[in-house]
């Protein structure tokens, strides 16, 4: 993520975390113990569920890795559409920004969206978890919006943070938060699946069997 701020020094060199292979092996290995646990819990073979995982995985990132044509496409479209709820939440707070494309300005400057912002990887990585779980599928229909608004919601609140330090000229705490922008989306992630996976999800009850008819 960049930010271009007028008569400011550039934004931090350094680059996040969020995007990096170490928190996305994070977010895996937090994962996979949350679907062990799981799969042990409900007497479901958690070997099967480890090697459909790491298949399902490891072939999105074979496939369409953060500099194909289809993430970057998705990218775009995910960063308009953030930068326009960024900036209608800022404005509820009294914060006098707007959404221009990827960009939420105002205040003199505008903030920017860059590839790997929006942690489509992250988000990814979660969906084809939570669908290699050996569960039912109502579970999986039920907890994916769950986990899709999490995921956005958390991101939302970090980009908040993120344009507000930066506001601020609060350079270090910004740099700081930046970096560890990869953890959040992992920890994130695995409290939205461990939740997804401890919720009972109600039984239908079967209907209730029709009297036979009384002999004439």
């Amino acid at each position: 993520m960049t930010s271009l701020l007028a008569q400011s020094p550039a934004p931090p060199a350094t680059p996040p975390l969020l995007g990096t292979t170490g928190t996305e092996l994070l977010q895996f290995a937090l994962l996979v113990a949350a679907g062990v646990w799981y799969a042990r819990r409900e007497g479901r073979p958690a070997a099967r569920f480890v090697a459909s995982a790491l298949l399902v995985v490891s072939l999105f990132y074979l496939l369409c890795p953060e500099t194909s044509a289809v993430q970057r496409a998705a990218g775009d479209a995910l960063m308009c559409g953030m930068a326009v709820v960024q900036s209608a939440v800022m404005r509820l707070g009294g914060a006098p920004v707007y959404a221009d494309g990827p960009s939420v300005a105002g205040g003199g400057f505008q903030f920017t969206y860059v590839q790997g912002c929006m942690g489509l990887s992250y988000l990814a990585m979660a969906i084809l978890v939570l669908l290699a779980q050996p569960t039912s599928w109502r579970r999986r229909l039920l907890g994916l919006p769950v986990l899709v608004t999490g995921m956005l919601a958390l991101n939302l609140v970090r980009l908040v943070v993120l344009y507000q330090l930066w506001a601020g000229g609060h350079a270090a705490a910004y740099d700081g938060f930046h970096r560890v922008g990869g953890g959040l989306f992992a920890a994130g992630a695995f409290a939205l699946y461990v939740g997804i996976l401890g919720f009972r999800v109600p039984k239908v009850p079967a209907p209730a069997p029709v009297p036979a008819a009384a002999k004439a």
